[in-house]
């Protein structure tokens, strides 16, 4: 299935208090934020989260549809350029039946930040799905 709607949530806590304004991913959201409303809608919301647990690698964004598996992209700079990436990739993948994307269809910023993929939850395919029970001996 292609189509539908994709989200990209922005840890907005990511990089932590700075002494020169919002925290690196309150920059990036901005600039998501700003991206989109250049572009209009185009299947793709932004929205926000306190943490995704990826201090470590940050700044994160995690790209989610109900339709297809996840990722979590991770040290993104908030920058213009990675913000209208990471609206170029979001594109892609509702272009895609499962959320794959060829590797060389990604945005040359992006490549490298790809921490993992989420598979997407079996509720997406008709409800979640109750564990046969197991044989006790």
């Amino acid at each position: 299935m292609t189509g539908g709607r994709a989200e990209l949530v922005a840890c907005e806590t990511c990089g932590g208090a700075s002494t020169d304004g919002p925290p690196r991913g309150a920059r990036l959201l901005a600039r998501l934020r700003a991206a989109l409303e250049r572009v209009g809608d185009v299947g793709v919301d932004v929205a926000p989260v306190r943490c995704l647990w990826a201090c470590k690698k940050s700044c994160a964004v995690l790209l989610r549809s109900s339709e297809r598996v996840g990722y979590v992209l991770v040290e993104l700079e908030p920058s213009d350029e990675v913000a209208g990436a990471l609206l170029d990739y979001a594109q892609l993948y509702l272009q895609s039946a499962d959320g794959a994307v060829p590797y060389k269809t990604w945005p040359a910023a992006l490549k490298g930040h790809f921490h993992c993929r989420i598979p997407r939850l079996p509720a997406a395919a008709g409800g979640l799905t109750t564990p046969a029970p197991r044989d006790e001996d």
